[in-house]
């Protein structure tokens, strides 16, 4: 069995650039009678060799990348002897030349259009929506997407896989010398509460600002937010802007991939109570690094966090404040938390991830025997 998979993503700052890398290093372990051609980006991360996993390097253009996906790509098939395609990164191909296993990570771009652009609400609804329904297989990060790809897109349930991302092994507890690194280098609090990802509506970060702000006083840890901004960042700024205690706020645009997990590690508690998410890996990653964490009670964030998080109703500034206040005053709780966070997240691995993916390959190829 022979495999084409787009990896056109590897490099991408977000969760699905990281399933990506992660689920490609890990696949040709998964099944012995497997091979792999692996479409990468030349500024994508280095991927090691393996004798079951051969790497293409592709340039491409945003142009050129949607006709690549959709006509370029039936070139590669022919070249490579693939028996099937996956696309990783959600977006699908509207005739493909062979079997397609196509992962669709949220459908947040449906059930709440006016978070995203315009343009790239338009982008998704002609390649995700336009194509997942043709695949032979969909994967769904979590049950929670799954039931948005039956109910959204009319794929029926027969040909939906849940298949959960994992945690990569360098998330772990960092030691107090790398937690001293980190914060030095980015200017850090010995005590501060901590977000990670981009800026955008889902993520919530307006009412994550109200929260704290709320619950926050002298001697309260500091507010952390880390990551890009990304769009429709206007009521953020504004939140950051009206907080009582702004002074207390801490804006790191930029972290190197390699500090998260001290960052992690260093922060006293993980806040995320994004307002959708499709499986949410920052929440994992925080747990594997032994940070208690809030999150939210609503979308995949439950299926991911077990019983090891407090969740809370994200549209709920109140809830929200009474999480951070329980947890900056409770030091039993916070241990409590974070020895459950590290049991629950040392069930996600990419192992895991990769095998039941070569699982659904398996699958697609054999129906043709």
């Amino acid at each position: 069995m022979r495999v084409l998979i787009n990896g056109l993503q590897a490099g991408n700052k977000s969760g699905t650039g990281r399933y990506v890398e992660e689920l490609c290093a890990a696949l040709p372990d998964a099944d012995a009678d497997m091979s792999l051609s692996v479409l990468w980006p030349p500024e994508g991360p280095a991927m090691g060799g393996h004798p079951r996993r051969d790497v293409l390097p592709v340039v491409k253009s945003a142009v050129g990348g949607v006709l690549f996906d959709h006509a370029g790509i039936r070139k590669m098939v022919r070249g490579t002897g693939a028996d099937l395609i996956h696309y990783p990164a959600s977006t699908g191909c509207l005739f493909p030349p062979c079997p397609v296993v196509q992962t669709v990570h949220d459908l947040c771009f449906m059930r709440r259009p006016e978070w995203f652009p315009a343009a790239k609400s338009l982008y998704y609804r002609l390649f995700i929506s336009g194509t997942a329904p043709r695949a032979d297989l969909v994967l769904a990060d979590s049950q929670a997407t799954a039931e948005d790809v039956r109910q959204l897109l009319g794929v029926p349930e027969s040909r939906i896989r849940v298949v959960p991302l994992g945690v990569s092994p360098r998330f772990s507890p960092a030691d107090t010398a790398a937690k001293a690194v980190v914060r030095t280098k980015y200017g850090l609090p010995e005590k501060f509460f901590l977000f990670v990802g981009t800026v955008e509506p889902r993520k919530n970060l307006p009412r994550v600002v109200q929260a704290w702000d709320r619950a926050t006083g002298p001697g309260f840890p500091a507010l952390v937010i880390a990551g890009r901004d990304g769009w429709k960042t206007m009521p953020t700024k504004d939140a950051f802007r009206e907080a009582r205690y702004s002074s207390g706020i801490i804006r790191l645009r930029h972290v190197e991939e390699g500090d998260l997990p001290a960052l992690m590690s260093a922060a006293t508690v993980f806040v995320w109570p994004s307002l959708m998410e499709g499986f949410g890996l920052p929440v994992l990653e925080a747990m594997a690094c032994g940070v208690p964490v809030i999150t939210s009670s609503t979308s995949s964030m439950p299926e991911v966090a077990g019983k090891a998080a407090l969740c809370v109703n994200p549209e709920s500034v109140g809830e929200i404040a009474e999480a951070i206040t329980g947890l900056a005053e409770d030091e039993q709780l916070r241990e409590n938390l974070s020895m459950a966070g590290r049991a629950q997240a040392a069930q996600f691995t990419w192992a895991n991830t990769a095998k039941m993916t070569a699982a659904a390959y398996r699958e697609v190829c054999g129906r043709g025997k």
